[in-house]
């Protein structure tokens, strides 16, 4: 069911996604498109998501702003993030009645949409119990670099998608960068990859897993990387053999048992333009800023190294 839903950071703003009600309540999950791609039209940059057994999710496929109906200007992990965030709570709160266990939220989505995945557990840490991304993009300044045929240079510069370029504007793709948020992450994920991807090439996968081995996050984070496949598109000479793997492993992982996350109490957090938990929201000046955040809840700390708004939600 192809429907509006409202932003909550804009009254103007009109967001679209489509949301495929089950017959009998199921879980949520998150699936996200890729760069060039929307929901309403097949696109080489949309990665298939796992779908598991029948009926086993709610998905809700948002269309990111300024693509498909969704009116906006694109904005790559920037407040697009939250507008996924806002299509889940719009269908919190108008299908109550077909959703399992709401505080469980999973997510997924491949090429951009695997970019917008891991973002989204550096913004939203404690929001997904589970995540599955495919061929994701994880630092956009390499990725820039590395498009040496301006395939995706046009968007993030010229259109504003993050401005400037690396050189003109770092801050702001280490903002819209996962990489950056490593240390914020709190939900088993598991990542594929194509070995000679040509689009968004294996080397955004292994130097994320570098990062997430420095931060000593390997028991959250796992990689598999698919040998002799990808190319122009993504799965290009896949091997049934190999994308059967990938579907029964993906299918596995995010059937395990997963309970609902919660931050712990204290600690040290990268805000990428902002953060948002169940117990604080921290907002920068600018979505283009990053911060590191030190907290302890119980002694109500927070210090922020960048200006910003830290609002408390909970106790």
């Amino acid at each position: 069911m192809y429907l509006p839903y409202p932003s909550s950071l804009d009254p103007g703003l009109t967001l679209y996604a489509d949301f495929d009600i089950p017959e009998q309540k199921a879980h949520l999950h998150l699936n996200l498109h890729g760069w060039h791609g929307c929901v309403k039209t097949q696109h080489r940059d949309n990665v298939e998501a796992v779908r598991g057994q029948a009926n086993e999710w709610f998905f809700i496929r948002p269309e990111m702003r300024g693509r498909g109906d969704s009116n906006g200007k694109p904005d790559c992990n920037g407040y697009e993030l939250q507008d996924a965030i806002d299509a889940v709570e719009y269908a919190k709160q108008h299908f109550a009645n077909k959703i399992l266990e709401p505080d469980k939220v999973y997510l997924s989505g491949g090429s951009g949409g695997g970019g917008n995945v891991l973002a989204l557990l550096g913004k939203f840490p404690d929001y997904f119990c589970r995540a599955h991304a495919d061929c994701g993009i994880y630092d956009y300044a390499a990725w820039y670099k590395g498009d040496t045929k301006g395939e995706f240079r046009d968007e993030m510069e010229g259109k504003g998608w993050i401005g400037g370029n690396p050189d003109t504007n770092a801050e702001a793709y280490q903002s819209r960068s996962s990489i950056t948020t490593v240390c914020n992450i709190q939900t088993p994920t598991i990542l594929f990859h194509g070995e000679n991807d040509i689009r968004v090439p294996a080397e955004q996968a292994r130097c994320l897993m570098d990062e997430v081995r420095r931060q000593q996050k390997c028991a959250l984070v796992h990689y598999f990387e698919l040998p002799n496949c990808g190319g122009r598109d993504h799965w290009t000479d896949i091997t049934p053999e190999l994308m059967a793997f990938r579907e029964s492993t993906a299918s596995a992982f995010m059937a395990l048992p997963s309970p609902a996350i919660r931050m712990p109490r204290s600690g040290v957090l990268t805000v990428a333009g902002y953060l948002v938990t169940k117990d604080f929201n921290v907002h920068l000046e600018s979505v283009d800023n990053v911060a590191q955040l030190r907290y302890d809840l119980d002694k109500n700390i927070f210090e922020l190294s960048k200006p910003g708004t830290i609002i408390k939600t909970s106790k």
